[in-house]
């Protein structure tokens, strides 16, 4: 008994480490679904501040949101400004799709501070991806939609 207890215990530290180094990658984990999809290598975030996407479906369509945090150091804009295309706007299509998922109101982005940038599909151009930043550099509103 006391032998097992002793196994118990010393056992804990570890699993304690291995769900925290678990924790801080998944951080990164949405970044490399991005690379995948989008072929965008973008820098790691601080976290995810709100997701939410439309469900599984057989076909692998639907819609995705995300809402990251960064550090405001110019990284992001810079990966943005090298590997994406600048839109004047998306709000339509944008809120359309929010709206689809139900995002509250305070999870969504404010427009008038936002760029907004697009990719390219690498295997269907009916895909669709807009990235807003907002002017701090601090927030990435990430919304896909998939055919």
């Amino acid at each position: 008994m006391f032998r097992t207890l002793t196994g118990f215990f010393l056992a804990l530290p570890v699993l304690a480490v291995l769900l925290a180094v678990s924790f801080l990658q998944t951080a990164g984990d949405y970044m490399r679904t991005v690379n995948l999809n989008w072929e965008l290598d973008l820098p790691t975030s601080q976290g995810c501040l709100y997701e939410t996407d439309s469900g599984a479906s057989f076909h692998g369509d639907g819609e995705r949101y995300h809402v990251l945090e960064y550090a405001g150091d110019g990284r992001l804009e810079q990966a943005l400004a090298e590997q994406a295309t600048p839109l004047p706007s998306a709000e339509n299509p944008v809120t359309e799709i929010l709206d689809d998922l139900s995002v509250p109101v305070d999870q969504r982005p404010d427009f008038a501070d936002c760029g907004v940038f697009t990719a390219d599909h690498p295997s269907d151009d009916r895909n669709r991806l807009y990235l807003l930043v907002n002017s701090a550099g601090t927030r990435l509103y990430v919304v896909e939609f998939f055919l």
